[in-house]
Protein backbone atom coordinates (compact mmCIF):
# COMPACT_ATOMS: atom_id res chain seq x y z
CA UNK A 1 0.00 0.00 0.00
CA UNK A 2 1.24 3.39 -1.01
CA UNK A 3 2.52 5.65 1.68
CA UNK A 4 0.96 9.31 1.04
CA UNK A 5 2.02 12.51 3.19
CA UNK A 6 -0.37 15.63 2.37
CA UNK A 7 0.04 19.30 3.77
CA UNK A 8 -2.57 21.38 3.19
CA UNK A 9 -1.27 24.70 4.06
CA UNK A 10 -4.07 26.22 6.27
CA UNK A 11 -5.16 23.20 8.31
CA UNK A 12 -1.20 22.00 8.43
CA UNK A 13 0.65 24.13 10.14
CA UNK A 14 1.53 27.22 7.68
CA UNK A 15 -0.39 29.31 9.85
CA UNK A 16 1.39 28.75 12.95
CA UNK A 17 1.15 31.36 15.17
CA UNK A 18 -1.24 33.25 13.18
CA UNK A 19 -4.61 33.38 13.36
CA UNK A 20 -6.51 31.24 10.87
CA UNK A 21 -9.31 33.03 9.17
CA UNK A 22 -12.50 31.20 9.32
CA UNK A 23 -13.45 31.96 6.10
CA UNK A 24 -10.59 29.70 4.46
CA UNK A 25 -11.58 26.91 6.31
CA UNK A 26 -14.20 25.03 4.98
CA UNK A 27 -12.55 25.03 1.54
CA UNK A 28 -9.25 23.65 3.02
CA UNK A 29 -11.13 21.03 5.54
CA UNK A 30 -12.99 20.16 2.46
CA UNK A 31 -9.57 19.29 0.21
CA UNK A 32 -8.13 17.85 3.22
CA UNK A 33 -10.70 15.72 4.02
CA UNK A 34 -11.12 14.70 0.47
CA UNK A 35 -7.72 12.99 0.32
CA UNK A 36 -7.13 11.40 3.90
CA UNK A 37 -10.59 9.29 3.87
CA UNK A 38 -9.37 6.44 2.03
CA UNK A 39 -8.53 2.51 2.66
CA UNK A 40 -6.43 2.42 -0.65
CA UNK A 41 -3.85 4.26 0.29
CA UNK A 42 -1.83 4.98 3.68
CA UNK A 43 -1.95 8.94 4.11
CA UNK A 44 -0.19 10.59 6.51
CA UNK A 45 -1.22 14.63 7.17
CA UNK A 46 0.40 17.81 8.88
CA UNK A 47 -2.03 18.94 10.95
CA UNK A 48 -2.13 22.28 12.90
CA UNK A 49 -2.11 21.91 17.09
CA UNK A 50 -5.51 23.83 17.29
CA UNK A 51 -7.07 22.37 14.05
CA UNK A 52 -10.03 19.47 14.95
CA UNK A 53 -8.77 16.45 12.49
CA UNK A 54 -5.51 16.57 14.91
CA UNK A 55 -7.35 13.49 16.67
CA UNK A 56 -8.40 11.73 13.06
CA UNK A 57 -5.63 8.94 12.23
CA UNK A 58 -2.71 9.78 9.93
CA UNK A 59 -2.31 13.01 11.95
CA UNK A 60 0.99 14.44 11.77
CA UNK A 61 0.66 17.30 14.47
CA UNK A 62 2.67 20.61 13.71
CA UNK A 63 3.22 22.94 16.90
CA UNK A 64 5.46 25.92 17.80
CA UNK A 65 7.97 23.21 18.82
CA UNK A 66 8.36 21.39 15.61
CA UNK A 67 7.26 24.29 12.81
CA UNK A 68 10.27 23.10 10.87
CA UNK A 69 8.99 19.76 10.02
CA UNK A 70 6.95 20.92 6.81
CA UNK A 71 10.42 21.54 5.44
CA UNK A 72 12.24 18.11 6.80
CA UNK A 73 13.23 16.24 3.07
CA UNK A 74 14.63 13.69 5.32
CA UNK A 75 11.27 12.88 6.82
CA UNK A 76 8.88 13.77 3.62
CA UNK A 77 11.23 11.83 1.71
CA UNK A 78 9.78 8.25 3.80
CA UNK A 79 6.83 8.24 1.75
CA UNK A 80 6.05 7.05 -1.22
CA UNK A 81 4.48 10.50 -2.53
CA UNK A 82 4.40 14.07 -0.86
CA UNK A 83 1.64 16.41 -1.80
CA UNK A 84 1.67 20.15 -0.56
CA UNK A 85 -1.07 21.87 -1.38
CA UNK A 86 -0.87 25.90 -0.79
CA UNK A 87 -2.97 28.90 -1.48
CA UNK A 88 -0.52 31.27 -4.22
CA UNK A 89 -1.55 34.22 -2.53
CA UNK A 90 1.64 36.57 -1.34
CA UNK A 91 3.34 33.70 -3.50
CA UNK A 92 3.38 31.09 -0.49
CA UNK A 93 3.25 28.37 -3.00
CA UNK A 94 6.05 28.98 -4.77
CA UNK A 95 8.22 30.31 -1.43
CA UNK A 96 7.52 26.97 -0.14
CA UNK A 97 8.08 24.61 -3.33
CA UNK A 98 11.11 26.65 -3.99
CA UNK A 99 12.63 26.04 -0.34
CA UNK A 100 12.20 22.56 -0.40
CA UNK A 101 12.23 21.43 -4.12
CA UNK A 102 16.20 20.25 -4.61
CA UNK A 103 15.66 18.16 -1.04
CA UNK A 104 12.29 16.30 -1.63
CA UNK A 105 12.30 13.78 -4.27
CA UNK A 106 8.93 12.08 -4.30
CA UNK A 107 6.50 14.96 -5.21
CA UNK A 108 5.05 15.33 -8.91
CA UNK A 109 4.98 19.24 -9.00
CA UNK A 110 4.64 21.53 -11.89
CA UNK A 111 8.92 23.30 -12.08
CA UNK A 112 9.48 26.51 -9.28
CA UNK A 113 9.31 28.54 -12.56
CA UNK A 114 6.15 27.20 -13.87
CA UNK A 115 4.55 28.34 -10.48
CA UNK A 116 5.37 31.46 -10.35
CA UNK A 117 4.86 32.02 -14.13
CA UNK A 118 0.94 31.06 -12.99
CA UNK A 119 0.69 32.44 -9.63
CA UNK A 120 2.31 36.23 -10.47
CA UNK A 121 -1.19 37.05 -12.77
CA UNK A 122 1.32 39.73 -14.71
CA UNK A 123 3.80 37.37 -15.43
CA UNK A 124 1.10 35.42 -16.94
CA UNK A 125 -1.04 37.58 -18.58
CA UNK A 126 2.26 38.35 -20.50
CA UNK A 127 3.25 34.79 -21.18
CA UNK A 128 -0.58 34.23 -22.63
CA UNK A 129 -0.21 37.53 -25.15
CA UNK A 130 2.85 36.48 -26.57
CA UNK A 131 1.60 32.96 -26.69
CA UNK A 132 -1.63 33.62 -28.31
CA UNK A 133 -2.98 32.14 -25.93
CA UNK A 134 -6.63 33.97 -25.58
CA UNK A 135 -7.13 35.36 -22.25
CA UNK A 136 -8.83 38.76 -21.38
CA UNK A 137 -6.60 41.01 -23.67
CA UNK A 138 -7.91 38.76 -26.26
CA UNK A 139 -11.20 39.88 -25.88
CA UNK A 140 -12.92 41.69 -28.56
CA UNK A 141 -14.76 44.85 -26.72
CA UNK A 142 -17.09 45.77 -29.22
CA UNK A 143 -18.80 48.88 -27.46
CA UNK A 144 -18.36 51.60 -25.02
CA UNK A 145 -19.29 50.46 -21.68
CA UNK A 146 -16.70 48.19 -21.15
CA UNK A 147 -16.32 46.75 -18.03
CA UNK A 148 -13.07 45.69 -16.26
CA UNK A 149 -12.22 43.29 -13.35
CA UNK A 150 -9.88 44.26 -10.58
CA UNK A 151 -7.72 41.92 -8.56
CA UNK A 152 -5.40 41.09 -6.60
CA UNK A 153 -1.87 40.67 -8.81
CA UNK A 154 -1.08 37.42 -6.22
CA UNK A 155 -3.96 35.73 -5.23
CA UNK A 156 -6.49 32.50 -5.54
CA UNK A 157 -10.01 31.76 -6.65
CA UNK A 158 -11.88 35.14 -6.62
CA UNK A 159 -10.59 36.75 -3.52
CA UNK A 160 -10.50 40.58 -3.97
CA UNK A 161 -12.18 40.19 -7.38
CA UNK A 162 -14.61 43.49 -8.33
CA UNK A 163 -16.04 44.83 -11.35
CA UNK A 164 -14.88 48.37 -12.69
CA UNK A 165 -15.65 50.93 -14.78
CA UNK A 166 -12.37 52.39 -15.90
CA UNK A 167 -9.61 50.78 -17.28
CA UNK A 168 -7.12 51.98 -14.81
CA UNK A 169 -2.86 51.00 -14.85
CA UNK A 170 -1.73 47.94 -12.99
CA UNK A 171 -0.15 48.84 -10.23
CA UNK A 172 2.49 46.89 -7.89
CA UNK A 173 -0.08 44.67 -6.26
CA UNK A 174 -3.37 44.85 -8.26
CA UNK A 175 -4.06 44.04 -11.84
CA UNK A 176 -6.90 45.21 -14.62
CA UNK A 177 -8.24 43.25 -17.14
CA UNK A 178 -11.30 42.95 -19.19
CA UNK A 179 -14.34 41.64 -18.29
CA UNK A 180 -16.18 38.78 -20.28
CA UNK A 181 -19.69 38.63 -19.99
CA UNK A 182 -19.99 34.85 -20.74
CA UNK A 183 -20.21 31.65 -18.18
CA UNK A 184 -16.97 30.52 -15.93
CA UNK A 185 -15.90 27.07 -15.84
CA UNK A 186 -13.07 25.47 -14.74
CA UNK A 187 -11.23 21.87 -15.71
CA UNK A 188 -9.45 19.45 -13.57
CA UNK A 189 -6.25 17.58 -14.98
CA UNK A 190 -3.38 15.17 -13.76
CA UNK A 191 -0.57 15.67 -15.62
CA UNK A 192 1.87 13.55 -15.92
CA UNK A 193 5.28 13.45 -18.20
CA UNK A 194 3.64 12.45 -21.28
CA UNK A 195 0.61 12.76 -20.94
CA UNK A 196 -2.83 14.20 -19.09
CA UNK A 197 -5.76 12.90 -17.98
CA UNK A 198 -8.86 15.27 -17.77
CA UNK A 199 -10.13 14.31 -14.57
CA UNK A 200 -13.94 16.64 -14.48
CA UNK A 201 -14.99 19.46 -16.58
CA UNK A 202 -17.00 22.01 -14.12
CA UNK A 203 -19.09 24.82 -13.79
CA UNK A 204 -18.35 28.23 -11.75
CA UNK A 205 -21.37 29.96 -10.42
CA UNK A 206 -20.51 33.08 -9.05
CA UNK A 207 -22.29 35.80 -7.33
CA UNK A 208 -21.62 39.67 -7.82
CA UNK A 209 -22.48 41.37 -4.54
CA UNK A 210 -21.97 45.17 -4.53
CA UNK A 211 -19.62 45.16 -7.51
CA UNK A 212 -17.27 42.16 -6.41
CA UNK A 213 -17.23 38.98 -7.41
CA UNK A 214 -17.96 35.31 -5.45
CA UNK A 215 -17.64 31.75 -6.36
CA UNK A 216 -21.02 30.54 -4.76
CA UNK A 217 -20.81 27.24 -6.07
CA UNK A 218 -19.28 24.37 -7.94
CA UNK A 219 -20.97 22.39 -10.32
CA UNK A 220 -18.43 19.35 -10.95
CA UNK A 221 -17.97 17.20 -13.38
CA UNK A 222 -20.48 18.03 -16.35
CA UNK A 223 -19.89 17.58 -19.99
CA UNK A 224 -20.11 21.14 -22.24
CA UNK A 225 -21.11 21.35 -25.60
CA UNK A 226 -17.81 22.52 -25.96
CA UNK A 227 -16.36 19.94 -24.62
CA UNK A 228 -13.90 18.86 -28.17
CA UNK A 229 -12.54 22.41 -28.39
CA UNK A 230 -11.54 22.24 -25.38
CA UNK A 231 -8.65 19.34 -25.77
CA UNK A 232 -7.59 21.64 -28.51
CA UNK A 233 -7.51 24.28 -25.77
CA UNK A 234 -5.71 22.45 -23.54
CA UNK A 235 -3.01 20.86 -25.61
CA UNK A 236 -2.14 24.60 -26.44
CA UNK A 237 -2.10 25.71 -22.93
CA UNK A 238 0.47 23.00 -22.26
CA UNK A 239 2.77 23.44 -25.21
CA UNK A 240 3.29 26.75 -23.89
CA UNK A 241 3.37 25.49 -19.90
CA UNK A 242 5.14 22.35 -21.01
CA UNK A 243 6.18 21.85 -16.96
CA UNK A 244 2.89 21.72 -15.52
CA UNK A 245 2.79 18.36 -13.37
CA UNK A 246 0.33 16.61 -11.53
CA UNK A 247 -2.96 17.81 -10.22
CA UNK A 248 -3.60 21.27 -12.49
CA UNK A 249 -7.14 23.51 -12.59
CA UNK A 250 -7.12 25.40 -15.51
CA UNK A 251 -9.80 28.26 -15.54
CA UNK A 252 -11.48 29.90 -17.74
CA UNK A 253 -14.74 31.92 -19.62
CA UNK A 254 -16.37 30.81 -22.65
CA UNK A 255 -18.14 33.21 -24.59
CA UNK A 256 -19.95 32.95 -28.31
CA UNK A 257 -17.82 29.41 -28.63
CA UNK A 258 -14.87 30.67 -27.54
CA UNK A 259 -12.81 30.16 -25.14
CA UNK A 260 -10.46 32.63 -22.84
CA UNK A 261 -8.09 31.33 -20.38
CA UNK A 262 -8.24 33.37 -16.89
CA UNK A 263 -6.06 31.42 -14.63
CA UNK A 264 -3.96 28.54 -14.18
CA UNK A 265 -3.96 26.99 -10.63
CA UNK A 266 -0.73 24.24 -10.30
CA UNK A 267 -2.46 22.61 -7.51
CA UNK A 268 -5.30 20.39 -6.19
CA UNK A 269 -7.72 22.16 -6.23
CA UNK A 270 -11.46 22.66 -4.43
CA UNK A 271 -13.10 20.79 -7.51
CA UNK A 272 -10.83 17.69 -7.63
CA UNK A 273 -12.39 17.11 -3.59
CA UNK A 274 -15.66 16.33 -5.64
CA UNK A 275 -14.15 13.26 -7.80
CA UNK A 276 -14.82 10.45 -5.51
CA UNK A 277 -18.34 11.66 -5.46
CA UNK A 278 -19.02 12.21 -8.75
CA UNK A 279 -17.07 9.13 -10.30
CA UNK A 280 -16.27 6.80 -7.26
CA UNK A 281 -12.41 7.23 -8.11
CA UNK A 282 -10.20 9.03 -4.88
CA UNK A 283 -7.89 11.46 -6.75
CA UNK A 284 -4.73 9.80 -5.72
CA UNK A 285 -6.45 7.07 -8.69
CA UNK A 286 -5.10 9.71 -11.11
CA UNK A 287 -1.53 9.46 -9.84
CA UNK A 288 -1.18 6.01 -9.78
CA UNK A 289 -3.27 5.35 -12.75
CA UNK A 290 -5.74 2.98 -11.68
CA UNK A 291 -8.70 4.76 -13.52
CA UNK A 292 -11.77 3.68 -15.63
CA UNK A 293 -14.19 4.84 -17.97
CA UNK A 294 -16.53 5.21 -15.65
CA UNK A 295 -18.47 8.86 -16.25
CA UNK A 296 -20.29 9.09 -13.12
CA UNK A 297 -22.24 12.14 -12.27
CA UNK A 298 -22.71 16.03 -11.46
CA UNK A 299 -22.30 17.14 -7.79
CA UNK A 300 -22.53 20.51 -6.60
CA UNK A 301 -20.67 22.12 -4.05
CA UNK A 302 -21.76 25.10 -2.26
CA UNK A 303 -19.20 27.92 -0.99
CA UNK A 304 -21.26 30.63 0.02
Amino acid sequence: MKKILIFEYITGGGLIEKKVDNSLLFEAEFILNSLIETYNYKVNFFCDYRHRFRHKKGAIIVSNDNTEIIYDSKFINKYDFYLPICPETHMIYYTYLKKITDSVSNMNLSSAETIFATSDKLTFRQICNKKNISNPDSFDIGKRNQLYIEKDRTSCGCVNTRIVKDNQTDTKDKIIEKYIPGQSYSVSLHISHKSYNIMSINKQITQKINNSIKLKALLVNIYPSFRDHLFHFIDDILNVFPNLRGFVGLDFIEYKGELFLIEINPRYTTSMSLIERCKKKHPLDYKYKKTNDYTGKSCQLKLI
